[in-house]
């Protein structure tokens, strides 16, 4: 059977002398593993599916596996790899969509926020620190493991100073917050509020100081370790080089 797929290159592997096996994350079955033969040598534009890429595939299901028989690149997103910063963090974004993404799952909400953050990086206009930290969240929040952050889910107050922990529903005011609860100040509280109610469209366009960024990033680094898994490699290169 011949289909067509839109998907995202997340990870990649040598297979064979002149293939490539790829796992994508479609839009239409979730993440996906393809086999594309004669993928360096070939001259039908194999050789341009890379990390990061977009690409419509035509594939091929064979038993058990899918073969790549044609490929059109939507988008390469080549200003990640003029950056070794933006390098560094948008690899560990496709590491944290590689761990969380599911075969044969509808993946459209994922892919939409995993193609506009790979946009935003590539642009390099924008914070590759702070743009990790809106993917995070924001997948969180579509995963449903986030909830709300406008108001306290215990008394019902609307929150301006907000308290976390990551075992708790939500964002609560000081009166309702338990004890050990980290802070978020106002910055940090809107900014939440922005990323995860925002449209799609919208969740990039803004910006913080120094300080709020790293409130968000230790808050998107609190509910990864607990929600999405501990241990990511790429992580720790962003750590040892102090990014």
């Amino acid at each position: 059977m011949v289909s067509k797929v839109n998907g995202i290159v997340i990870k990649e592997f040598d297979a064979g002398e002149n293939g490539k096996r790829v796992i994508v994350l479609t839009r239409e079955h979730g993440k996906m593993s393809l086999f594309i033969r004669g993928a360096k040598t070939s001259k039908k534009g194999m050789q341009a599916v890379q990390l990061f890429s977009c690409c419509e595939f035509t594939i091929f299901e064979g038993r058990g596996f899918y073969s790549v028989t044609n490929v059109y690149v939507i988008e390469s997103f080549y200003g990640i790899r003029n950056d070794f910063k933006c390098l560094t963090y948008a690899s560990f974004i496709l590491e944290v969509t590689e761990r969380v993404s599911f075969e044969e799952l509808d993946g459209d909400r994922v892919f939409e926020l995993l193609f506009r953050t790979l946009s935003v990086l590539a642009g390099g206009k924008s914070k590759p620190r702070l743009v990790s930290a809106v993917f995070i969240l924001r997948l969180l929040k579509e995963y449903g493991f986030m909830g709300g952050v406008s108001c306290c889910p215990s008394c019902g107050a609307e929150i301006e100073e907000g308290f976390y922990t990551v075992w708790a529903d939500g964002i609560y005011c000081a009166k309702c917050a338990s004890e050990g609860a980290k802070k978020l100040d106002r910055g940090a509280v809107r900014a939440l509020r922005h990323i995860t109610e925002s449209s799609m469209k919208k969740i990039f366009a803004f910006d913080v100081s120094d300080v709020v960024l790293e409130e968000l990033w230790k808050l998107a680094m609190a509910y990864r370790k607990e929600y999405l898994g501990e241990k990511y490699n790429t992580l720790g290169y962003i750590e040892s080089m102090n990014f």
